[in-house]
């Protein structure tokens, strides 16, 4: 009766329808990739896997960041925006070994494309199976001027993995680029194979898990505690219109005996928003005790004891409020930064983000990505590790790797929040 339960309220048939093992990857500027500036261009990607040799890339831009207007030598209203990318090859270390494939897409947007909330492109390149890839996107808004950053992980080593899917919104027609969906939003699923026609959906329970825990190791094997509720064996076409009605994760596969798939997600109507009074409560956790923690847990009043809270580190309302403006709104890019197997401000990079935030500088290796903070007043740079953690459900998280300064400096970074004040390397 409960896989018939969800089965009803999961799916709606849709009717009719050279070797460069020491290359030196540049350190890049942070103000373009996790930091949301003025002058910086959001654009998303995603990845679709057509066969061993052809790989979709999809494109999102947002008109309303691009600037429009005639100054160029045709004389035409529109924006341009260019895209660079570099692929690069990694080894079975997830270590960078080659540069591969480089090359410039252009996109102009007239006058009808500015009116929409987004803009839509794709390109198919060629990728070959069995290897791993780092592939590295600069977006540039050729009139602004505004850049925007991006590395993607492109896994090619078997049929079964995420990139072989294609999640399509069933209103929009056009690719989700996010694997989490807000409660009753409609979408259908593409598999590279056409000739599958079952698919196997696990379905785990939705757990209130607090964050990775800062005292393990890097190299633990910590998870999230993610528990199999139920396993639902579903006839398949890419004619079926999915909705995942509860909160918790979904894992769709398309072998019995194989445990790689995509995995999806639903966080709750308000993600990757911060709006209610547990999604303002949890994120304390970086910086309240454990018993203060505990006890707005049990608070009858969680509003009040939040707001309690932010005034016993500033007893001053409007720097409380300010302190509350910044914490909350990098729990907001923490979610649409670094979400993986939970949400973004659960994963090392997530809190790292919140403490400290955006680094100034960053290098991504593909098995790594460094993070640097410059701190003008000591004269010096502290750098924070993080390992790219692989797993069933994600390519995208990475664990941070601990060393005595940098936990020194979270530690500081914990004391000065608690004094009511934004922690800064320069102070």
């Amino acid at each position: 009766m409960k896989g018939f339960y969800y089965l009803v309220f999961l799916l709606t048939l849709v009717a009719g329808c050279s070797s460069t093992k020491n290359l030196d990857v540049p350190a890049e500027s942070f103000a373009s990739l996790y930091n949301p500036s003025e002058f910086s261009l959001n654009t998303d990607y995603k990845f679709y896997h057509l066969n061993d040799d052809m790989t979709s890339l999809y494109i999102r831009l947002y008109p309303g960041e691009l600037l429009f207007n005639q100054a160029n030598p045709e004389n035409e209203y529109r924006a341009l925006v260019t895209i660079d990318y570099v692929l690069y090859e990694l080894d079975d270390r997830a270590e960078i070994v080659n540069r591969i494939d480089s090359a410039r897409i252009t996109l102009k947007l007239n006058a009808r494309d500015q009116e929409r909330s987004a803009y839509f492109a794709s390109k198919v390149l060629e990728i070959v199976s069995g290897k791993q890839y780092l592939i590295r996107l600069e977006a540039k808004d050729k009139n602004r001027g505004a850049l925007g950053l991006k590395h993607v992980y492109i896994d090619k080593r078997n049929i079964y993995s995420a990139q072989n899917f294609s999640v399509i919104g069933a209103r929009t027609a056009y690719p989700k680029f996010l694997n989490y969906f807000v409660p009753g939003e409609r979408f259908r699923l593409v598999y590279r194979n056409l000739g599958i026609d079952t698919m196997y959906l696990d379905i785990f329970a939705d757990e209130d898990d607090l964050p990775r825990p800062v005292v393990l190791e890097s190299d633990s094997s910590y998870t999230f505690g993610h528990r199999l509720d139920t396993t639902i064996v579903l006839p398949f076409s890419d004619s079926l219109v999915f909705t995942l009605p509860d909160r918790g994760m979904y894992h769709l596969r398309v072998d019995s005996l194989i445990k790689e798939g995509i995995t999806l997600h639903n966080f709750g109507p308000d993600f990757p928003q911060v709006k209610s009074d547990k999604g303002l409560m949890e994120p304390l956790f970086y910086i309240a005790t454990l018993a203060e923690y505990r006890n707005m847990k049990r608070s009858e009043n969680l509003k009040l004891a939040v707001d309690d809270f932010w005034l016993q580190l500033n007893p001053y309302p409007d720097r409380a409020r300010e302190l509350i403006r910044i914490y909350y709104n990098r729990v907001l890019y923490s979610n649409l930064y670094f979400t993986a197997d939970n949400e973004g401000w659960k994963t090392d990079r997530g809190m790292i983000f919140i403490l400290f935030g955006p680094p100034d500088r960053m290098r991504d290796t593909g098995k790594e990505q460094r993070w640097y903070y410059i701190s003008q007043r000591q004269g010096r740079v502290i750098e924070f590790v993080f390992e790219r953690k692989q797993s069933l459900f994600t390519n995208h998280d990475m664990v941070w790797k601990k060393t005595y300064e940098t936990l020194q400096y979270w530690s500081s970074a914990i004391s000065a929040w608690r004094t009511g004040k934004v922690y800064s390397f320069n102070r």
